[in-house]
C-alpha cells in the first residue's frame, strides 16, 4: 500500500468513525452524509466541488430513482395495515398465542411476518411498536430492549432469506438471474441460526435487566392502543400479505407490480375497517414518511459512491478480484464490506454488485454455484449494515423513544454480530461442503 492508498484509507476510516459519533449525537444523516464525502474528498485527492456535486449526488439520485417505487408503494401497503388494524390484528394473535412469557418470539415473529410480507421496515416497526409496547409491559421489560428484537425480527433473516420480497434478495435476483429461494439449505439454516440467536440473546437481557432493578414505563408521547373491535378477523388480515409473497415467487414479477397489486387487494378487503375521512391523510402520510426513510439511506449510499472513487476502494476491490480465496468467501465478505461502507443492506448490495457483479458471473461460469452466492451475498449485507450510522436505525430510535447510547449495543448483538456468525460460520461452510 502506498502513501497516497495510506491516507485515502486514513480518511474513510476516519469518516466513518465520525459518521458513528455525530450519529450517537442525534446529528441527521442528511447532514452527516455530505460532511463525511468532504473529508474523503479532501484525503484522497479528488476535487471536493466535484465530489460532492456530481460523485456525491450521483449516488443519491441512482439510488433514490432506483428504490423509490418499492420504498412508497411498501409504505403505502404498510398503512393501509396500520389503519385498518390488520396489522395490530396480526400481532395481537401472536402475542395471544405466545404470551408475556414468551414476549421477545412474539415481537420477532410480529416483525419478521411483515417484512416477508415486503412491507418497509419503516412501516413495520410503526404498526409493530403498539404491540410490542403491550407485551413489553406485560413481560415488565424496559423499553430500550424494544428495537433490538423487533429490528432483529425484520433486518436479519426476514430480508436476507429465500423467498423473502426485500431489496438484499431482489438486488441479487436481478444481478445473478436467480430465484428468490436460491441457496435454500445454507440460506433456511442460517436464518433458523440468527432467529433462535436472536430470541435467546434479547431473553437473556431482559432478565438482567429486571434483576438490576430495571422496570417497563410506557412512554410519555404514545397514547394506549387497545386492540379495535372493527378490525378484520385474522384469516383476512393475512390474505394480502400471502397473495403479495405467493405473487412475487411464483409469477416472479417485479416487486414493484406485487406490491401495487398487494395494496388493490388491502384496499378492497380493508376497505370496510379504513377510516373513511382521512383516507387521503393516510395516503399523504405513506409517501412523506417514505421520502424520508429513503433519504436517510440515500444519503449515506451517495458516501459509498464517494468512497468508491477512492484509491483505498481501488486497493480493496483488487485484492478481493485477485485474491485466491474462494468465491463464496469473496462473496460473503465483499458484500459485508459494502454494507459497512454505507451503513445500508440494500445501499451495500447495489455498490457490491456495482463493482463485483461482473466477477460473480464469471464464477458462475466457472462452475460455482450462482444460487449459494446470491445467498451469501444476501446474507452478508446484512451484517455490516448496523453500524451506527444506518439512517433506519436513526429512525427507528427515533420512533421507539429511544437513543443510540440507550439501545444500540443490543441492536449491534442481534443485528450485526448474530448476522455475520450465522452467515460464515453456518451459511458459507454448507456452500463450500455442497458448492
Amino acid at each position: 500500500m502506498d502513501t497516497t492508498t495510506f491516507i485515502s484509507a486514513l480518511g474513510v476510516f476516519a469518516a466513518m468513525a465520525g459518521m458513528a459519533i455525530l450519529i450517537f449525537k442525534r446529528v441527521s444523516p442528511i447532514l452527516i452524509g455530505p460532511m463525511a464525502a468532504i473529508l474523503v474528498c479532501l484525503t484522497s485527492q479528488i476535487p471536493v466541488f466535484k465530489g460532492v456535486t456530481e460523485t456525491y449526488m450521483s449516488g443519491v439520485t441512482d439510488f433514490f430513482l432506483s428504490y423509490f417505487f418499492i420504498f412508497l408503494l411498501g409504505n403505502i401497503f404498510g398503512n393501509l395495515y396500520q389503519n385498518s388494524g390488520a396489522a395490530s390484528k396480526i400481532g395481537s394473535i401472536i402475542s395471544r398465542k405466545f404470551g408475556a412469557k414468551n414476549c421477545m418470539l412474539a415481537c420477532m415473529l410480529s416483525a419478521a411476518i411483515l417484512s416477508y410480507g415486503g412491507i418497509n421496515s419503516f412501516v413495520i416497526i410503526f404498526s409493530v411498536y403498539p404491540i410490542a409496547l403491550k407485551l413489553f409491559e406485560d413481560a415488565d421489560y424496559p423499553t430500550y430492549l424494544l428495537p433490538g428484537i423487533v429490528c432483529g425480527g425484520m433486518w436479519t433473516f426476514a430480508m436476507t432469506g429465500p423467498f423473502t420480497p426485500q431489496i438484499p434478495n431482489i438486488v441479487s435476483m436481478q444481478y445473478l438471474g436467480t430465484p428468490s429461494y436460491a441457496g435454500l439449505l445454507p440460506g433456511l439454516s442460517g436464518a433458523l441460526v440468527m432467529a433462535v440467536s436472536i430470541v435467546l440473546f434479547m431473553n437473556h437481557q431482559g432478565k438482567k435487566a429486571k434483576l438490576r432493578g430495571e422496570h417497563f414505563q410506557w412512554p410519555e408521547s404514545v397514547k394506549r392502543i387497545e386492540e379495535e373491535e372493527n378490525a378484520p378477523n385474522g384469516i383476512v388480515s393475512i390474505i394480502p400479505i400471502a397473495f403479495v409473497l405467493i405473487v412475487f415467487n411464483v409469477t416472479k414479477l417485479d416487486i414493484v407490480i406485487c406490491l401495487l397489486m398487494g395494496i388493490v387487494l388491502a384496499l378492497i378487503l380493508f376497505f370496510p375497517y379504513l377510516p373513511k375521512s382521512e383516507m387521503l391523510e393516510m395516503f399523504n402520510s405513506a409517501a412523506l414518511s417514505s421520502i424520508t426513510v429513503i433519504l436517510n439511506t440515500a444519503v449515506i449510499v451517495g458516501f459509498g459512491s464517494v468512497v468508491k472513487e477512492t484509491a483505498f476502494y481501488e486497493f480493496a476491490t483488487q485484492m478481493l478480484l485477485h485474491s485466491d480465496a474462494n468465491p463464496y468467501v469473496v462473496a460473503a465478505v465483499g458484500a459485508n464490506v459494502s454494507a459497512g461502507i454505507l451503513g445500508s443492506a440494500s445501499g451495500g448490495i447495489a455498490l457490491m454488485y456495482e463493482t463485483l457483479g461482473d466477477t460473480f458471473l464469471h464464477y458462475g461460469a466457472q462452475g460455482y454455484n450462482l444460487e449459494f452466492i446470491h445467498r451469501l451475498c444476501a446474507d452478508g449485507s446484512g451484517g455490516l449494515d448496523s453500524l451506527p450510522w444506518n439512517g433506519s436505525i436513526v429512525s427507528v430510535f427515533a420512533i421507539c423513544n429511544t437513543t443510540h447510547k440507550l439501545s444500540y449495543k443490543y441492536n449491534f448483538v442481534t443485528c450485526l454480530v448474530i448476522p455475520i456468525a450465522a452467515t460464515f460460520l453456518v451459511a458459507l461452510p454448507l456452500c463450500i461442503i455442497f458448492g
